[in-house]
């Protein structure tokens, strides 16, 4: 199940230990890190690789490892975060679109759910914030554990995809939702993996998509 989408640096043991883990250096999760760097997930287009949380299903993004891009990189994204995810705290993956599985110092792995424990700006208060929830739940109690829970999953269809200009392969994008690529290009970088296969495949339907497919490679962002 599980492929590295980039080598193992090979200065990997001084990479983690850089890295700010209030965990004890046998813990499996360091041995994962030795020998995969960078695990993507949503790559199928009909499936996700999901988790059981609460008899929710989440669908994995990416197991994050050390990467030049910041949304793959534990480095890039724990700074992202800090002070958003509680503290000695370490984010280990993405998922559900915007959410993060961190590493307690104990070993277990809880889910962070932005809707839920991020920091948000109280209106009301001048340079305020909403008292944050930093009530996690736990998804395994080890590393091992989250990782034997993952499940291949297929997407169900609910959806008329000929309704659907973001999801239907088959037929081009519109002009503005071209021109929104072009205008914030760096969305394209963030978008998983198999709906990206989709966006590249409609871009390649239109002159207009081929020309912001072009753009978008040369830029760096593909």
């Amino acid at each position: 199940m599980f492929k590295s989408k980039y080598n193992v640096p090979k200065n990997i043991d001084k990479r983690i230990s850089k890295l700010k883990l209030k965990i004890d250096s046998n813990n499996t999760y360091i041995d994962f890190l030795k020998k995969y760097n960078v695990v993507v997930f949503n790559t199928e287009v009909n499936f996700d690789y999901c988790i059981d949380c609460d008899g929710e299903l989440l669908p994995l993004e990416v197991i994050l490892g050390f990467s030049k891009k910041y949304y793959e990189d534990l480095i890039e994204i724990n700074d992202t975060y800090l002070d958003r995810i509680p503290e000695n705290y370490f984010a280990i993956a993405t998922l559900n679109y915007g959410d993060l599985l961190c590493l307690s110092p104990n070993g277990q792995v809880y889910y962070w759910d932005h809707e839920v424990n991020d920091l948000y700006f109280d209106l009301s208060v001048k340079n305020g914030y909403l008292e944050q929830n930093t009530n996690l739940k736990l998804v395994a109690n080890s590393f091992d554990a989250f990782l034997s829970m993952i499940t291949k999953t297929e997407i169900e269809d609910d959806y008329n995809p000929d309704e659907d200009e973001y999801n239907n392969p088959n037929i081009p994008f519109p002009d503005e939702a071209l021109d929104s690529f072009i205008k914030y290009p760096k969305s394209i970088s963030m978008t998983p993996q198999n709906r990206l296969i989709i966006y590249l495949k409609k871009m390649e339907l239109s002159e207009k998509g081929r020309e912001v497919l072009a753009k978008l490679k040369e830029e760096g962002f593909l």
